[in-house]
């Protein structure tokens, strides 16, 4: 079996699930890539990771603060209740997640 070249090897296949995908958006898709496996294109996505964690901790206070002044009683850790310390803690394991599969594990320096 023929080994492949670098360039080969990140190639968008021209169909997805059974949709022709165009050369262009291929083409920009390879490009986008080679910017997101490189060191800047990693800490660009985990501080967007970052930011969307923060967001979504935020609304989960508002929604706690909402809740709170509605006069119910609930606390965080309560059925219904959403924590945003757990909802941070949820989102940056599955954002190390993701970046493992797509960037390799990480390795100790």
């Amino acid at each position: 079996m023929a080994k492949k070249d670098g360039k080969k090897a990140k190639r968008i296949p021209k169909k997805i699930a059974g949709l022709k995908i165009p050369k262009e958006l291929r083409q920009a898709g390879e490009v986008l890539l080679d910017k997101a496996n490189s060191a800047a294109g990693r800490e660009i996505i985990a501080s967007g990771l970052t930011m969307a964690a923060a967001a979504a901790a935020t609304a989960a206070m508002k929604h706690r603060v909402n809740a709170e002044a509605a006069g119910c009683c609930a606390k965080p850790g309560d059925p219904g209740m959403i924590d945003p310390l757990r909802v941070a803690d949820t989102v940056s394991e599955m954002a190390d997640a993701v970046l493992d599969r797509i960037f390799g594990a990480k390795t100790a320096r």
